[in-house]
């Protein structure tokens, strides 16, 4: 397969950049980003419209320039590998570790954004999750496969409570697990300049 690189970057803005004069390329299409330092960004493809693709740079896009960025498209939505080696790791939102860690591999490969889910294939939710938090079992009582999503500002023990859900969940014995996704690495760890949001995790 031949990569093109396209370095028609007709704006940036925020996270996002707009590059030009692209073909063939997709909505959810991720994209590898070169600077003219040598730095690597990844970036998804959210809107095509034309010749023009409107790009998320999962990094961003300060110290970014419209001369001498280089993009080039996978042709495939952001993979990533599966599997139980998962269990007890930690990872950015494009399946590199943060913890230290090595790669983690898996037998098969899962598009980062999830499979579209046709509704009337799900299976209710029934098996209850009892977090040992009676606001949170009595009010909105959790089971698997739900998500629940903590909203606090900055400096309240939002943190304290995601582990204190995680140590002390417990759905009548059966073994199951828990994903925390925070939206990024710097609002989980806290900021004294404005709201803070924790964790979501799916039980």
């Amino acid at each position: 397969m031949i990569e093109l690189e396209y370095t028609a970057l007709s704006e940036l803005r925020g996270p996002l950049a707009v590059v030009s004069g692209v073909t063939g390329v997709g909505w959810d299409e991720s994209a590898t980003i070169r600077l003219s330092s040598g730095e690597t960004r990844h970036g998804l493809v959210l809107e095509v419209d034309r010749d023009l693709a409107l790009v998320q740079v999962l990094e961003g896009t300060s110290g970014m320039s419209r001369n001498g960025t280089r993009v080039t498209f996978a042709g495939s939505p952001l993979r990533v590998p599966v599997g139980p080696g998962w269990l007890g790791r930690v990872c950015d939102g494009r399946g590199a570790p943060l913890d230290g860690g090595p790669p983690v591999f898996g037998t098969s490969t899962a598009p980062a954004s999830g499979f579209p889910l046709n509704p009337t294939w799900r299976v209710p939710p029934a098996e209850p999750v009892l977090t040992g938090v009676s606001v949170i079992d009595l009010l909105t009582t959790l089971v698997r496969g739900q998500k629940i999503a903590l909203f606090s500002a900055a400096g309240l023990p939002h943190l304290e409570l995601a582990a204190q859900i995680a140590a002390q969940s417990h759905a009548g014995g059966e073994p199951f697990s828990i994903v925390f996704a925070p939206p990024s690495t710097s609002a989980a760890a806290g900021s004294a300049d404005g709201p803070d949001r924790s964790p979501c995790f799916p039980c």
